[in-house]
């Protein structure tokens, strides 16, 4: 049998069928088991980086050792098999092992594999497998030899991802089948979404182009297919290879479904939109688009968000007036499509429709009627010229939610109080950033090891993967995420008799009878900040002690940092009976400083005296931290600095913070910065938490600002990072307010829309920064650090929930900065802001000048900016 596992090692692939075949039953289950024994070794990474060579032949052998498909399938799909170096030679290996098998178990193995097939996540998977998905080659190269059909849509999409990598259809003996399954299998799509890719893409649409000129593929069934897949739906990346293919091949009037691809206008991605307006157009203007369709067509488009498509709607009815103006089903559409049109946001769309409305006239009762009620909330000097026409006789008084919700900090979640809702927690903390979490965690691993170690250490053993303890006893460095050392300290607590595994663990902590103050150098010293953040560095210092506590085999009955109070404060009566419980045990630094941290801002002298006589190290620093007064108001201020790297020009705030007196360096450096601290950026959102100085939420700002606005273009969840900020328990200010703003300026969707969150909180609060978000926007915007339409979507859905005049205090400060100066070209976007601009002082009747405003109101033109400026002015001189 050594001999086989020495041709695995040697890579000797042709060599192995006939050493198996030589054994009988007894000396392959012995094999078998050698077998399984050299895979498990896989699950080690190291060993799997160096010997991944060796895993086609493991698999081979072990294919060769089975007896039924079933089992050969089973082992094949062996997590730690399922990767070998080259998929395609290793397809041809094994398949050619097995072509002594008899055709219908091979075909009966094509199956299951093909079953057993799971394909890849996401669209960025291509450039990282070139071999295909796992398993794909294998159950590939198997079908294609037994003739089995190939089934499922895990295949599909495999093949589509095969097919996206080599681009060759002309050489696929399968792609007649495969190709229809394309346009109706989800997920098919996800290799042609990478904008990255797509020279790929175009090429993979050429190759079809090719197949179907050369008659392999049937052109109706590949235009029918995309229709159908428009129908199906689908954001626009996952649509885009499919409408470049209808593109490309160019479809004539007799192959342009009218009726579907009016059915794709209402939600069709936009992408498919622009497709399918074009294609109506070409029949609408060869006459061969019914006068319903016509109807229906502009009505979905008039209700689209995007405001090409509603422009579109406009075109399309003004460049066949005459036309639908002698139809009535078509002009009573184009009607209903109008006075949808009178919702725009821009003065110029509604001006445009109205003035098709009125050329149009009132077709019948039922378009005359919903004209009406449509112009009636229209401001009144626009729908005077539809006064009398459509019988407009008063405007409609607008009804909105003008009050603002008051936020507060969330409610604290109930403590972990049983081992198996622990590791469950202890394994979620792995994957997320919730310090919440983290907090829960940590106390639960302090509290019930001091309960009843003994028996928590066996609850932990028959919950955790023994993996779990296996690793770190291979491990032979202190892991730096928190996450992992938290497992670390949890895994020490369940093996807390095993005496090698704790001095192991003491000799990478470095435990000695002066660890304490080492562990202080090494963690934290003013010159280790720009390595990470000082939050990020006092967390981990508060996790390493617990590691080091079960290590020594220690046990506490409590921490004194866990919050008791919202908004991540400690109760003083709780941290003194914390300290009590502690006895002669001295706390912990870190946990210690924490604690101080997260004491209320004012605390009763009575409390230091109460503390002080506890006594010890810990009584006497919480009584000399209330009498000081705690920690001071550091003062903060932040400007735009621009930074030439190499011809490349860098926008980003940077931020002075002073604290205005001495303090300790593991407490100073939260609340100093000077604009040359280049801390490490790439660090997450829990590095820059409001719960670690949950009573200054601008010194927690000045950290955070920065880190938004460089990475205000990526996923990073800046919306989520400050919303504690907005619903902390100490006064918000200027950097508060910036750090929020720099949230509402990101990429995405979701984190502007908690950036609106926060905004809606400050807005609740007395101490309601509005100068400060209102300065913060003028000098982001004009400092090309944030984009300003971003901005304005997150003001406009504000208003929308009630914060009219929130965001009206918000503009009149920021509006002058952003205001074109005579003869200037106005800023991108700025007409949108004004339209915001103009509802919020419409509803909550603000009055007076904005500096610049009339300067722009008098300008010629009817752009939406100027129009907005007049409608903002005429709304402030009222």
């Amino acid at each position: 049998m050594s001999s086989v596992l020495q041709l695995i090692g040697q890579s000797r692939h042709s060599h192995i069928p006939a050493a198996i075949e030589w054994l009988d039953a007894a000396g392959r289950k012995e094999l078998l088991a050698e077998l399984t024994a050299r895979v498990r070794r896989f699950g080690e990474w190291r060993f799997a980086t160096d010997h991944r060579h060796e895993i086609t032949g493991l698999r081979l052998a072990g294919a060769l050792c089975h007896g039924g498909a079933g089992q050969v399938a089973t082992w094949l799909n062996r997590r730690e098999l399922r990767e070998p170096a080259d998929a395609w030679a290793d397809a041809k290996v094994v398949a050619g092992g097995l072509r002594g098998r008899p055709l219908e178990w091979r075909a009966d193995l094509a199956r299951r594999l093909t079953a057993a097939l799971r394909p890849p996540r996401g669209s960025s998977w291509s450039w990282r497998r070139e071999g295909g998905p796992p398993g794909f080659a294998l159950a590939r190269t198997m079908l294609l030899e037994t003739g089995v059909e190939p089934e499922g849509d895990a295949f599909t999409v495999c093949w589509a991802w095969h097919a996206f990598v080599t681009g060759d259809l002309r050489n696929d003996p399968i792609a007649e089948t495969m190709v229809p399954r394309l346009f109706d299998t989800e997920g098919a799509a996800a290799p042609f979404r990478n904008n990255w890719e797509s020279a790929a893409v175009t090429a993979f649409v050429d190759g079809l182009h090719t197949e179907v000129k050369k008659g392999r593929l049937d052109r109706a069934m590949v235009l029918d297919g995309t229709i159908g897949r428009f129908l199906i739906g689908g954001d626009a990346r996952d649509l885009g290879m499919f409408v470049e293919l209808r593109r490309r091949f160019e479809p004539g009037i007799d192959e342009t479904p009218a009726r579907d691809l009016v059915r794709c206008l209402p939600a069709g991605a936009a992408n498919v939109a622009d497709l399918a307006v074009g294609e109506l157009r070409a029949l609408d203007l060869a006459g061969r688009l019914d006068a319903g369709l016509f109807a229906e067509a502009v009505g979905a488009l008039a209700l689209r968000a995007e405001k090409k498509h509603v422009a579109a709607a406009l075109k399309w009815i003004s460049d066949t007036f005459k036309a639908t103006a002698a139809d009535p089903v078509r002009a009573e559409g184009a009607l209903f499509a109008l006075a949808d049109v009178f919702a725009a946001e821009s003065p110029a769309t509604r001006a445009r429709a109205i003035r098709l409305a009125v050329r149009l006239g009132p077709v019948s009762e039922a378009a005359r009627a919903a004209v009406a009620d449509a112009a009636t909330r229209l401001p009144a000097e626009e729908h005077a010229p539809l006064a009398g026409t459509f019988g407009v006789t008063e405007t409609a008084g607008e009804e909105m939610f003008t009050g603002v919700p008051l936020v507060g900090a969330p409610p604290l979640q109930p403590p972990i109080r049983t081992v198996p809702e622990l590791v469950i927690e202890l394994t979620d903390v792995q994957r997320t950033d919730d310090m919440d979490a983290f907090e829960r965690v940590m106390a639960a691993l302090v509290e019930l090891s001091h309960r009843d170690r003994a028996a928590m250490a066996a609850d932990l053993k028959a919950d955790m993967e023994p993996t779990a303890f296996d690793y770190f006893r291979t491990s032979s460095y202190v892991p730096d995420d928190p996450g992992w050392l938290l497992f670390w300290a949890a895994a020490l607590i369940g093996e807390h008799a095993d005496e090698g595994f704790r001095a192991k663990a003491r000799k990478l902590l470095g435990l000695n009878p002066s660890f304490l103050e080492r562990f202080r150098n090494l963690v934290l010293p003013p010159a280790d900040r720009d390595r990470t953040t000082p939050h990020a560095r006092l967390f981990r210092h508060r996790v390493l002690e617990l590691v080091r506590m079960a290590a020594e085999g220690e046990t506490r009955p409590c921490l004194l940092a866990t919050p008791t109070l919202p908004g991540h404060l400690v109760d003083p009566e709780t941290l003194l009976t914390r300290l009590e419980a502690l006895g002669d045990r001295e706390p912990f630094p870190a946990d210690l400083t924490q604690a101080l941290l997260r004491l209320p801002r004012d605390v009763d002298a009575s409390v230091a005296d109460r503390a002080e006589k506890i006594g010890g190290h810990g009584g006497r620093m919480v009584a000399e931290w209330i009498r000081e007064g705690g920690l001071p108001d550091p003062v903060v201020e932040w400007t735009v600095k621009v930074t030439n790297r190499h011809g490349w020009i860098q926008r980003q705030p940077v931020v002075t913070m002073d604290p205005g007196r001495r303090l300790p360096d593991h407490i100073g450096t939260l609340v100093t910065l000077s604009p040359d601290d280049e801390f490490n950026y790439w660090v997450r959102s829990r590095d820059i938490w409001a719960g670690t100085l949950p009573n200054h939420p601008e010194a927690t700002a000045a950290y955070l600002l920065r880190w938004i606005c460089v990475w205000a273009d990526q996923s990073d969840p800046a919306g989520e990072a400050v919303l504690p900020l907005a619903v902390a328990p100490g006064p918000v200010g200027p950097l508060v307010a910036a750090a929020v703003v720099g949230a509402m300026g990101h990429q995405r969707a979701v984190q502007r829309s908690a950036a609106g969150e926060a905004f809606l909180a400050l807005a609740g609060r007395p101490d309601f920064p509005a100068e400060g978000v209102g300065d913060a926007i003028r000098r982001l915007v004009t400092g090309d650090v944030l984009k300003l339409n971003r901005i304005t979507e997150v003001l406009g859905q504000s208003a929308d929930a009630g914060a009219h005049a929130a965001v009206w205090e918000v503009l009149s400060v920021a509006l002058p900065g952003l205001l074109p100066d005579e003869g200037a070209k106005p800023r991108s976007g700025l007409g949108d802001l004004l339209g915001v601009a103009v509802k919020a002082a419409r509803v909550c009747g603000a009055k007076g000048k904005v500096p610049g405003l009339a300067e722009l109101a008098a300008r010629k033109g009817s752009s939406r900016v100027v129009m907005e400026a007049r409608s903002l002015a005429r709304q402030l001189a009222e």
